[in-house]
């Protein structure tokens, strides 16, 4: 597919916030191989590179409206891949020690409020709904492959027979009807 040019970043970003899905992938192939060679190098690990990317992406469809074309903007969206790269490297690293009934880890005599948990339930429940009943069957395929099989994209799409952008593309769109369908799933995954 002959990748279209686009005349001015600023036109690009004022189509994709007048809702054009259009640009938006124009936007998203032409920039997703870039962002995600960048954080594979600051990362090395095909999986973390792949989550950042994916994330990348989600911020920058909230945060596009904040562009204020005072750069270009393939810089202003490294901006924002630097910033979740180096979120991965603060993030604190886990402290593994055995766990010994009476430890200050020992949390089995403790759980989660009632309601933390419905909610939880909840929102897992509504994430199965629109797993079942709102992603196409190539979707739940990538889904499964990826989240619960925790298969790269390169063996998905050699599994599928589809190229890696196909298989990133349904990826996204997979993430953004379950955080769309889902409020309070975004939240949830944070805890």
């Amino acid at each position: 597919m002959a990748r279209k040019a686009w005349p001015s970043d600023r036109e690009l970003v004022d189509a994709i916030l007048d809702g054009s899905r259009e640009h938006f992938e124009l936007l998203y192939e032409t920039y997703f191989p870039r962002v995600y060679r960048f954080a594979l190098k600051r990362l090395r690990d095909v999986g973390e590179a792949e989550d950042v990317t994916q994330d990348v992406f989600m911020t920058l469809l909230d945060a596009l409206p904040s562009y204020q074309g005072q750069s270009a903007l393939l810089v202003w969206i490294f901006g924002i891949t630097r910033n979740k790269v180096n979120r991965r490297f603060r993030r604190p690293r886990p402290f593994l020690e055995p766990l010994e009934e009476g430890s200050a880890l020992d949390v089995s005599g403790r759980e989660p409020p009632t309601d933390e948990i419905v909610e939880a339930r909840r929102i897992l429940g509504r994430c199965e709904e629109i797993i079942e009943h709102e992603l196409t069957p190539l979707q739940r395929r990538i889904f499964h492959l990826k989240h619960l099989r925790r298969q790269p994209i390169r063996a998905i799409a050699r599994a599928l027979g589809k190229s890696e952008d196909a298989v990133k593309a349904n990826l996204y769109r997979m993430r953004r009807a379950l955080t769309d369908g889902t409020p309070g799933l975004e939240s949830l995954l944070r805890t």
